[in-house]
């Protein structure tokens, strides 16, 4: 029973953190002019790499959300971003093909990026902004992604 209980009060108080990100109007218009940023991106992407990827953010992550002094949304283009020109090379494209979905979410245990399937997650670490990898050293999103695509 107290296992239940436990488990409960963490789904509850995980779905008030969700919800409390996207419910005043300043919040839903800043998670609209980010979203539209990040499709500007995207169709960029898509129109040279040949690809079909959709990208968003996980605000289920995002513990609060101020869109005047959050720092995520520019990280999190700059990723998506990079995937252009490594469609450069015929591998970096064929990668790139291979994504469906890129997901952005918020992290307070660094900034990087992996795959799993067909989803590039994105994680931003404003405490952390720089780029850690697989192996020790200093990383570009260009490298990351290089690393784990």
């Amino acid at each position: 029973m107290k296992t239940i209980l436990v488990a409960s009060l963490a789904f509850a108080a995980a779905t008030t953190w969700a919800a409390d990100v996207d419910k005043t109007i300043k919040q839903k218009n800043g998670w609209a002019a980010y979203q539209t940023e990040l499709d500007r991106v995207v169709a960029k992407v898509n129109g040279t790499c040949g690809s079909k990827i959709s990208a968003s953010y996980d605000k289920s992550t995002y513990p609060e959300f101020d869109p005047i002094q959050d720092r995520t949304q520019s990280a999190c283009q700059q990723a998506v971003g990079t995937l252009e020109p490594l469609c450069a090379t015929p591998a970096g494209k064929q990668a790139a093909q291979g994504l469906k979905t890129a997901t952005c979410e918020f992290s307070t245990t660094g900034t990087g990026v992996s795959v799993s399937g067909s989803t590039l997650k994105v994680k931003i670490d404003p405490k952390k902004s720089s780029i850690v990898g697989k192996q020790a050293g200093s990383y570009s999103w260009k490298s990351a992604l290089e690393e784990n695509l």
